[in-house]
């Protein structure tokens, strides 16, 4: 009988051991990913900086706010833009457009005056302008004309005698109806802008 007591106090100090290590053994693990998704967040690819070497973009001067880049880059910034709320500016050296909507030729990519809807949408209306893929419906369904060049084939060619820059900066989206001074600083949306310029 005393021998079964022993056994079952055993069996329970394991179990009670057992327990407080796999308590441990999952706080680290939680831990560790934190710590991994706080430095994946900090070591984009995008950022990184290697002169010379043609998988990374170099910086164009003194203001670590512009690099040059290749469409590489640029395209993944696109498909960016209308999940991470942030415009795109063209600077083209000719009068080439991205679209015509309302008789005007469009050179940015902004999700304030270009709403689209679901991300499948978007994505669609995004594939149309950057590689020229779109059915019959296309234009009417987002009421716009494309180019007849898609960017990728304009960027590819332009890239043979362009340097493009890119340069970022940040402005306050203003409230609808408002003005810069008339809204308050909890009102205002910080909104990133990426310059692409060819030079």
């Amino acid at each position: 009988m005393e021998e079964n007591i022993a056994d079952a106090l055993k069996m329970a100090g394991s179990v009670l051991l057992f327990v407080i290590g796999l308590s441990i053994a999952i706080l680290a693990f939680s831990q560790a990913r934190e710590s991994i998704d706080i430095i994946a967040s900090y070591s984009d690819r995008e950022s990184l900086s290697i002169e010379g070497d043609s998988r990374f973009y170099y910086l164009a001067g003194e203001n670590d706010t512009n690099r040059y880049v290749g469409k590489e880059t640029i395209i993944p910034a696109i498909y960016r833009a209308y999940k991470e709320n942030y415009k795109i500016i063209f600077e083209f050296p000719d009068e080439y457009y991205l679209f015509i909507q309302e008789d005007e030729n469009i050179k940015t990519i902004d999700l304030e005056k270009q709403s689209i809807g679901s991300d499948l949408a978007s994505r669609r209306f995004l594939d149309g302008i950057i590689y020229g893929k779109f059915d019959n419906d296309y234009e009417k369904e987002f009421k716009i004309k494309l180019n007849s060049i898609c960017l990728y084939d304009y960027l590819t060619n332009k890239e043979e005698n362009y340097k493009i820059k890119e340069s970022l900066g940040t402005y306050y989206q203003d409230d609808v109806g408002g003005t810069a001074t008339e809204v308050e600083d909890i009102n205002k949306v910080e909104k990133r802008v990426i310059t692409y310029i060819f030079e």
